[in-house]
C-alpha cells in the first residue's frame, strides 16, 4: 500500500492521492484517475498524509543495536 495524502486548499474541494513528493515545501499527488496535482506548501494549505508504515518506521527509532542483535541471534538460532 502506498502513501497517501489529502490536499486542501483554503475552500477548494480536496485532492486525496497517491504521494509523488512531499517536504516542507511542496507536496504533489497523483489521484485515481491518473491527474498529477502539486501545491505549495503554506499558510491557508492543509496536508493529511496517511502512512499505512507509519508505526513501523517509528519503531525502527526505538530500536537500539542491541535490540537488533538479540533479534538476529534468535532467528538464527531458530534454523
Amino acid at each position: 500500500k502506498q502513501v497517501e495524502a489529502t490536499v486542501t486548499v483554503g475552500q477548494q474541494p480536496p485532492v486525496t492521492g497517491v504521494v509523488v513528493r512531499l517536504d516542507d515545501f511542496f507536496v504533489s499527488v497523483r489521484d485515481t484517475t491518473g491527474e498529477y496535482h502539486a501545491f505549495n506548501r503554506g499558510p491557508g494549505v492543509t496536508v493529511v498524509v496517511n502512512d499505512p508504515l507509519a508505526a513501523h518506521h517509528e519503531l525502527l527509532d526505538r530500536y537500539t543495536d542491541a535490540d537488533m542483535h538479540n533479534l538476529t541471534a534468535y532467528l538464527a538460532r531458530l534454523k
